[in-house]
């Protein structure tokens, strides 16, 4: 679960596969792109076009994984009115 702290903290974007099984445990995080907080990397996610046949996977910094299905539910939750 993602906590107020993970939206000020940095985070990891990196770009998979679309279509193959999501394996959390083989994604190359170096290869990713660092972003000085989750809600920057949320943006980003959300709004940069993705390398063709890929989608946006992000880690928090408490280490926990927003799948491409969570990506426009928590981009929306962490929007002002």
């Amino acid at each position: 679960m993602l906590t107020e702290a993970d939206l000020k903290s940095p985070a990891r974007l990196a770009y998979v596969v679309q279509g193959a099984k999501l394996d959390l445990d083989r994604i190359d995080w170096s290869g990713g792109m660092a972003c000085q907080t989750l809600r920057e990397a949320l943006h980003r996610a959300v709004t940069d076009e993705p390398p063709a046949a890929r989608h946006a996977v992000i880690r928090a910094a408490s280490g926990t994984i927003v799948t491409p299905d969570q990506l426009d539910e928590i981009w929306a939750s962490v929007q002002g009115p």
